[in-house]
C-alpha cells in the first residue's frame, strides 16, 4: 500500500483539490479511482517526465494527466494536473513540487504541507450525493471487473463517509472488527457477506444497481440503476 497525499501550497490550499472540484462527477470519480489504483501500487499507466515528477495517464473523456512526486512510501499529487485536450482548466507543471515538499517538511515538521487524499474523497462523498453514488458504482464495477483490492478500498471509504462501520455492523450482524478486517489489505470477504453488505449499502443510499450486458465490446460489464436517472453518475434512485 502506498499513501496518497495532496500537496498544499504556502496558503494551505491544495491546487490538485481545486482542479479536481472543477470536474463534473463522471470525470471526478474516474480520476479518484485512478489515484486509488496508484495507492495499491498499480503504476501501469505511469511514466517519469523528469525532475522527480511522474505522469499518470487517465483515458476517460478527453483524457487527463495527473502529475505527482514520490516520497518514500508516499505519493504526493501536486498542482500539475492537466486535461489532455489543453482545456483552460489547466495547471502548469511544477517539476520541483515533490522535491520542495520534502525539503520544507524536513524544516517545518509542524507545518501541514500535505493532506490525506482519502479524507478529501470522504468529505466530497458527504457533501455531494451524485459523487457519493458514483463512488459506490465505481467500487462495484471494480469488483465485477476483477479488481477486488480496488473495489474494497473504494467501498471502505464509501462506508466511512456514509453509514459508518458501527452502523453497518449492527445492520448486517457482522462484528465491526470483522468488517474492518474484511476491507483491510489482506481481507478476503466471502461472496455472501459481500453481497449482503452491498445490498445494505444500496438500501441506505436509496439506489438499486443492476448488471446488464453492454453492446460496446470494450465494456462488457456496466452498472445501471432501475428507476429515476441521475445523469451525473448513471445511477437511478429507488426513492
Amino acid at each position: 500500500m502506498v499513501e496518497i497525499r495532496e500537496y498544499l501550497d504556502l496558503a494551505g490550499r491544495s491546487p490538485f483539490g481545486v482542479w479536481r472540484q472543477l470536474l463534473d462527477v463522471p470525470a471526478r470519480k474516474k480520476v479518484t479511482t485512478a489515484i486509488y489504483r496508484l495507492g495499491l501500487g498499480n503504476f501501469s499507466n505511469v511514466k517519469g517526465v523528469g525532475g522527480g515528477v511522474f505522469e499518470c495517464k487517465i483515458d476517460f473523456g478527453h483524457g487527463y494527466r495527473v502529475y505527482f512526486g514520490k516520497d518514500g512510501e508516499q505519493i504526493v499529487s501536486s498542482s500539475p494536473v492537466e486535461p489532455k485536450n489543453g482545456s483552460s482548466k489547466t495547471f502548469k507543471l511544477q517539476r520541483n513540487a515533490g522535491e520542495s515538499t520534502r525539503q520544507e517538511r524536513s524544516k517545518e515538521n509542524d507545518m501541514a504541507l500535505t493532506k490525506d487524499f482519502r479524507k478529501t474523497v470522504q468529505a466530497d462523498a458527504r457533501r455531494d450525493p451524485a459523487f457519493r453514488r458514483g463512488l459506490l458504482s465505481e467500487a462495484l464495477e471494480s469488483l465485477l471487473a476483477g479488481e477486488v483490492a480496488l473495489g474494497k478500498e473504494l467501498l471502505r471509504d464509501y462506508i466511512n463517509a456514509t453509514v459508518g462501520f458501527p452502523t453497518l455492523a449492527a445492520e448486517t450482524k457482522i462484528h465491526v472488527k470483522t468488517l474492518h478486517q474484511m476491507f483491510g489489505p489482506s481481507g478476503n470477504p466471502t461472496a455472501s457477506k459481500l453481497f449482503e453488505i452491498v445490498a445494505n449499502l444500496q438500501r441506505a443510499e436509496g439506489v438499486h444497481l443492476e448488471v446488464r450486458s453492454a453492446r460496446d465490446a470494450s465494456r462488457t460489464r456496466r452498472l445501471t440503476p432501475s428507476r429515476r436517472t441521475n445523469r451525473a453518475d448513471g445511477v437511478r434512485s429507488s426513492r
